[in-house]
């Protein structure tokens, strides 16, 4: 306790300097008291913080120092000063054992999972509604396992350093950024985030939107319609043609023209033709180029008369 005097000694010491200097102004005077106030809050806080940067002095100074969990007491009340007992309590035995883990730490895996995720939900719960029923809590992925705290910025919540937090897992979703037509999330044009809610939600795939096709209308917003004439898998589901990651095909197309259209248009006349080997030597226009959106080029819906067939 000795060691926190001089910092508290030094605060109050200012503070009545600035009360003093404002005296004549009730509202200044104001301000100088809610700030005396803060500044005495963190001081006896953070002072708690003294015996860790002993050791842990590169953490703080080159990391956590630059983020909100060690930048001490809000100036605008929006959260308590947040210190490294904040998160890891007292951890005494810590203190004079280094050999002894603090009372509350943090694993990506094991045990200790749920009582990080538990330590860290005591203050970010407000957004967090869904993440006891969420695929990643379901699976053990904890809050350390994707977030970094002690660092200057949280990878993950960068443009560019989303894409690799993810795809440590998601391998497939890595793999596919070699293919021919893409999402361009390793560029970090597109994130993770933009359709998938990462805590949890009430959707499907944990979509940010309440269905897959409303996610997509984020970006494609011209495919949303309503249209005079459309087309009914459109409207049903995009991933019945795409596919959301990537795909070998044009478009991010499940399949290439005219074997995708013809899943489904297996009638009589054109659409129902075999296109095999002699057709594609004779360059038959339903096979080659664009192929059925050679004609058919408003696949997703029109308001033309001649939208009917999808042609204007």
């Amino acid at each position: 306790m000795a060691a926190r005097q001089p910092n508290i000694l030094a605060s109050v010491a200012v503070a009545v300097a600035v009360a003093k200097s404002v005296s004549a102004s009730p509202s200044l005077l104001l301000i100088a008291l809610l700030w005396i106030c803060s500044t005495l809050l963190a001081t006896l806080v953070l002072a708690d913080d003294a015996s860790c940067h002993f050791c842990h002095a590169k953490d703080a100074q080159g990391g956590i120092a630059h983020r909100a969990h060690g930048l001490g007491a809000d100036p605008e009340g929006r959260q308590g000063t947040v210190s490294c007992t904040s998160c890891h309590g007292n951890s005494a035995d810590h203190a004079r054992n280094p050999g002894i883990k603090p009372e509350h730490s943090f694993a990506k895996e094991g045990d200790n999972l749920a009582a990080g995720d538990s330590t860290c939900l005591s203050c970010h719960n407000s957004a967090m509604n869904h993440w006891a029923f969420s695929e990643h809590n379901q699976a053990e992925i904890g809050c350390h396992s994707c977030h970094s705290i002690h660092t200057a910025e949280d990878q993950i919540q960068t443009r560019d350093g989303q894409f690799q937090a993810c795809t440590s897992c998601h391998q497939r979703e890595r793999a596919g950024q070699t293919q021919f037509s893409r999402h361009p999330l390793a560029e970090g044009h597109i994130q993770c985030t933009d359709c998938h809610a990462p805590h949890g939600g009430s959707a499907m795939s944990n979509f940010t939107q309440a269905t897959l096709n409303d996610t997509c209308y984020q970006c494609h917003a011209e495919k949303r319609g309503p249209f005079l004439f459309e087309h009914e898998p459109v409207q049903d589901d995009c991933s019945h043609c795409h596919l959301p990651h990537a795909s070998v095909h044009d478009s991010l197309l499940k399949a290439k023209q005219p074997f995708l259209c013809q899943q489904c248009h297996i009638a009589s006349r054109h659409p129902g033709t075999l296109y095999d080997s002699e057709r594609l030597g004779n360059r038959d226009i339903n096979i080659v180029g664009q192929s059925c959106t050679n004609c058919h080029s408003q696949v997703h819906g029109g308001n033309h008369p001649a939208s009917s067939t999808f042609r204007r």
